[in-house]
């Protein structure tokens, strides 16, 4: 029986969002999604993701809330910032993940502890802060898998 193909980093970055076709993202189609405007529902989806029960990691932490409930109500997407800042902490949040084989707790507590290589901010501060924060968090992650001290 023949194995599966691997999943494209934009298809599972898609997925990890619940963006409408993901099997078939590729890089480019991904990034056209972003500068056009995430729909909203993948902020709510990439929390639950993470912290289902919303104990650690918040919609509220990631978009204001008032924000997140009026683009919600206008049935709008996400402007291109606020794509871009929802895309690259679905990056974090999914390799997080995969780095604590898909064991929301101990992701959670990672992305919430103060980290020593971040000035004792937490990951999920760094990240949420800015694309450099969440690309500075994802190298500590690749670190970690590399078995370099972290």
């Amino acid at each position: 029986m023949p194995q599966p193909e691997p999943m494209s980093e934009a298809s599972r970055i898609a997925k990890f969002m619940g963006l409408s076709r993901w099997q078939n993202m590729d890089d480019l189609m991904l990034v056209r999604k972003v500068e056009s405007g995430l729909p909203v529902s993948a902020v709510s989806r990439i929390v639950h993701r993470i912290d289902p029960n919303e104990m650690s990691v918040r919609v509220s932490d990631l978009i204001p809330k008032a924000t997140y409930y009026r683009i919600k109500r206008k049935k709008k997407p996400l402007s291109k910032d606020q794509s871009e800042k929802i895309f690259a902490l679905s990056k974090v949040f999914s390799e997080t993940l995969k780095q604590y084989h898909d064991d929301r707790e101990l992701a959670s507590m990672f992305l919430m502890r103060s980290h020593p290589l971040l000035g004792g901010r937490s990951p999920l501060d760094v990240a949420r802060d800015s694309t450099a924060g969440a690309d500075l968090v994802l190298t500590i992650l690749e670190r970690a898998e590399a078995g370099v001290a972290v």
